[in-house]
């Protein structure tokens, strides 16, 4: 699971983000120098109809600026625990943070803010908000085969996934809030002490909050 300081949401270890959304703020000194550094020296990801105060970004590259430039910054609070961060620490120890949390991640998307009263204190603790775009969830190679077959289960009385000649993809897309919605649906129509309610309860528990909040979309694994 993640540490709070990413935020108020755990991801679980099933969940392996692919794109993570990210608000830097141009008010902030240390903020504004590395939104400089990425525009200058990465390969800024232009994309159709994008909002003109946010791009993208590889996580190497992102990785890449912070070990070449900002390791004093990173030094400064790697000792320190979480729970006790002091409110000068910088987006850049977050950053190095969560690459080294979600090994499996590609892209960021930046969010530049303008605002004059951005803050990341949130009930007195220093947190450093993101959303999770996209997501992989392998379950074929990190579950249990009961698990799995569980899974393949209900996943096919609820319509998202079936395996026969006509859908042989090894994985499916779907947004997070669809397919929660979909088991929290087809819960409902269950007797709450059959063997179904509790197997869509373990799904829901190892998903995790975070990415039906974020609403991510998700690339389920379900074949080897």
């Amino acid at each position: 699971m993640t540490d709070n300081t990413f935020g108020n949401d755990f991801v679980t270890g099933l969940i392996d983000p692919l794109i993570l959304e990210i608000y830097l703020n141009n008010n902030n000194y240390k903020d504004r120098i590395l939104i400089s550094d990425l525009k200058k020296r990465a390969h800024i990801v232009k994309l159709q109809d994008l909002d003109e105060n946010s791009f993208f970004v590889k996580a190497e590259e992102m990785e890449s600026i912070l070990a070449t430039k900002f390791q004093s910054d990173i030094r400064e609070f790697s000792t320190l625990p979480s729970s006790s961060l002091p409110a000068n620490v910088t987006s850049i120890y977050f950053l190095n943070s969560m690459l080294n949390e979600f090994r499996s991640v590609k892209y960021f998307r930046i969010h530049v803010s303008n605002s004059q009263n951005y803050t990341r204190k949130v009930d007195d603790k220093i947190v450093f908000d993101y959303r999770i775009m996209h997501s992989q969830i392998d379950l074929a190679n990190k579950c249990t085969p009961d698990f799995l077959a569980m899974c393949e289960n209900i996943f096919g009385k609820i319509g998202v996934y079936r395996e026969d000649l006509f859908f042989e993809k090894p994985y499916f897309e779907i947004y997070a809030k669809d397919l929660f919605n979909k088991l929290n649906y087809y819960r409902a129509t269950l007797d709450q002490e059959s063997d179904e309610y509790f197997d869509i309860a373990e799904i829901l528990l190892l998903l995790g909050s975070k990415l039906e909040k974020d609403n991510s979309t998700l690339l389920i694994i379900m074949k080897r």
